[in-house]
């Protein structure tokens, strides 16, 4: 009956029409959305996750090359040397050197540090690790390294300490908090309700499986999960395969989700960014239950307002990245800020790889480039220096790449034909990982010493001129004083008398003052020869003692010579030894009491002879001991008054006996006495 007439069939097929048109209308709108919604909001996962993950990389990569730097710190590595094969005062101050070490790196960011000599014993620590962390991954390519969870991301990380000989010294075991992945992996608010980021780490010689560290709404899921269930693939299998994309697939829940997806560099870890397919067409559902009963005049509105649900959800995603984005532009400001610290030094600092190829240099170093006239960055050394000073340098550059630090001097002709000369250092960097125990480049800095070289000729010159143009006329004067004092001229008033032999000991005094400063401006320039012969230690102390002796009795102190009967030999300049001894011998007896004995004891240790002149005087104050060495000390500023004395006698004793290839060193004790000590290695005939 309905259908009867035709108007109402045509009605009715029109509206059937009508329907059929508004519906493929509204089915190609809603798809038209779900494809425009799902490649904004993957456009979104991908870029805040790139944006994580340039975070996580650099912080990590950054953390490493901390503990790296700590690693080949050649100070750390001397005096962890030093514990193996020191004594005494001299272990004690490397022991020192080092807790003081470990307590100022962490000033530089470090949560907890510790260092292990050789044999794997504790031996500096400051700072705090975690004790039973949540998870912990490897690092990939950096061995004994991992990324733990203990209430905030932490990097634990340990490695060798290697010397110049690319032997194993110790070990240096650092933490470090990172605060700002921490912060990046905590912020869930821009992921919606179910959102969700991942990062995982692939289990060693377990392909089946990988450690996670998850951050959902309801919380952090540590643990172990597969990499495939059912046998399809994870999204996280898909990072740690080195894949980057945006994937719809099942998660761990076995719930549909769309997941953005990328490696961690070469660091062996992966990271996603998802977030459940039901939340993201949540909004367009809803839309179409409240468009399928007003199809015709909703179609519209629905569209316009699905996009004013969706868009919130965008702009969280988008502020995420920002932050990122932000954190990363901080990171390149803080390079830059290093980058501008450089080039403000005026010294020429650069480093070069394996193949000799410039990696950094700063402004100063751009002083090579008129050679070649081209920027160093990535080129050649040979471009960058020319032929004829890379010619020059090459031996020292092959040198260091096997693994020897490199000092030495050289002289350039500037562009403007200036003759300048430089101080060149040369320090090896050591890979870790695969590359451990080879050396990867070497940095480099040179100094301008033009000026300082000037400077030093002309205080040589100033002082050699001026000693041997004051020891003529007072050896003169000295001897004519002596004369005087023996009655040449006649018998001397007492009082006459003494003054001429107050004369005459202050004209002795200069002339050891400018005996001891010739000594230094030789040893320092490399003028004074070593006459070596095997010598009788005994024999040589028994010298000294009779040439010390009046001295002594002058002040009443007697001087004593404890020797084994045996034969000990020493390939040393018996002249120079002599000398140490005498000088060690005037500074005890100088500060002995009157009636005292000033001891000389030689004993063997080890392969060494051992030299030991003891006194029981006041000792040595602690403000002194550091500088006890050092040209023109003196313990108090009116001893070399009372006790006479240049205060240079120790420093040219301490450089005689160190270029005879020995060592010295003093044990004192305030109120008991000093003993000053020097070891050369005894002679054997082959």
């Amino acid at each position: 009956m309905l259908f009867q007439r035709e108007d109402r069939k045509i009605s009715f097929i029109g509206g059937l029409i009508l329907l059929a048109i508004t519906l493929v209308a509204g089915l190609s709108v809603f798809l038209m959305m779900q494809r425009q919604t799902e490649a904004i909001l993957g456009n979104s996962l991908q870029a805040s996750l790139q944006g994580r993950e340039r975070l996580f990389v650099s912080q990590l990569e950054r953390a490493l090359s901390d503990v790296r730097t700590v690693a080949t710190r050649p100070l750390l590595i001397q005096n962890l040397r030093a514990l193996e094969s020191q004594s005494g005062p001299a272990r004690e101050q490397a022991q020192a050197n080092l807790e003081r070490a470990v307590s100022s790196f962490l000033q530089t960011g470090f949560a907890g540090l510790s260092f292990y000599d050789a044999r794997g014993q504790l031996v500096a620590s400051a700072g705090t690790f975690s004790n039973q962390p949540v998870i912990r991954a490897p690092i990939k390519g950096h061995v004994r390294t991992w990324l733990m969870w203990q209430e905030k991301l932490r990097l634990r990380s340990s490695m060798d300490f290697i010397d110049q000989q690319g032997q194993r010294a110790g070990t240096v075991e650092a933490e470090i908090s990172l605060p700002q992945l921490t912060a990046v992996f905590l912020d869930m608010v821009s992921l919606g309700k179910s959102g969700e980021f991942g990062l995982c780490f692939a289990v060693p010689d377990d392909a089946q499986n990988m450690d996670c560290f998850i951050r959902a709404i309801g919380g952090n899921l540590f643990k172990r999960y597969p990499r495939a269930i059912n046998g399809i693939p994870l999204p996280m299998d898909y990072a740690l395969n080195g894949k980057t994309g945006l994937i719809h697939a099942k998660d761990y829940r076995q719930e549909a989700v769309i997941a953005a997806h990328a490696p961690g560099g070469s660091l062996g870890f992966g990271m996603v960014l998802k977030i459940d397919a039901s939340e993201l067409y949540q909004p367009i559902t809803t839309q179409v239950k409240l468009i399928a009963p007003l199809m015709l005049g909703l179609v519209l509105l629905g569209m316009l307002l699905l996009g004013f649900l969706v868009a919130p959800l965008v702009r969280k995603l988008v502020r995420s990245e920002q932050a990122a984005r932000d954190v990363s532009i901080k990171l390149q400001n803080s390079e830059a800020q290093l980058r501008e610290i450089t080039d403000a030094i005026p010294a020429r600092i650069g480093y070069v790889d394996a193949q000799q190829r410039i990696r950094f240099h700063n402004k100063a170093y751009e002083a090579l480039i008129h050679y070649s006239d081209i920027t160093p960055d990535g080129k050649a050394m040979r471009e960058v220096m020319g032929e004829k000073l890379y010619e020059m340098a090459r031996p020292r550059i092959e040198e260091v790449l096997r693994g020897t630090p490199v000092v030495y001097e050289r002289t350039e002709t500037t562009a403007n034909g200036e003759v300048r000369d430089f101080a060149v250092n040369y320090y090896p960097r050591w890979g870790e990982g695969e590359s451990a125990g080879k050396v990867i480049g070497f940095y480099s800095l040179i100094t301008d010493i033009t000026e300082l070289k000037r400077v030093d000729r002309m205080k040589s010159e100033f002082v050699s001129t001026v000693s041997h143009e004051l020891r003529t006329p007072l050896t003169s004067i000295r001897g004519s004083l002596g004369l005087i004092a023996g009655g040449v001229a006649g018998e001397l008033p007492d009082t006459v008398k003494s003054l001429v032999e107050i004369a005459k000991k202050n004209c002795e005094r200069l002339i050891r003052l400018i005996n001891d400063i010739l000594d230094i401006e030789k040893l320092e320039s490399g003028q004074m020869k070593l006459e070596t012969q095997v010598s009788d230690v005994g024999a040589l102390l028994e010298q000294a003692r009779l040439a010390t002796e009046g001295y002594g009795e002058e002040r009443k102190v007697s001087l004593s010579l404890h020797c084994p009967e045996e034969r000990l030999l020493v390939c040393v300049d018996s002249d120079r030894l002599t000398q140490v001894v005498t000088n060690l011998l005037s500074n005890a007896v100088k500060f002995s009491p009157a009636g005292d004995t000033v001891e000389i004891h030689v004993s063997r240790r080890g392969s060494d002879i051992r030299v030991e002149v003891r006194d029981h005087g006041p000792g040595i104050p602690d403000e002194f001991r550091e500088r006890i060495f050092q040209k023109f000390s003196q313990a108090d500023s009116t001893d070399s008054r009372q006790k006479g004395g240049t205060g240079l006698g120790l420093y040219i004793s301490q450089v005689i006996v160190e270029r005879l290839g020995g060592t010295i060193g003093f044990e004192t004790e305030e109120g008991v006495g000093t003993t000053f000590y020097f070891e050369l290695p005894e002679w054997h005939a082959l």
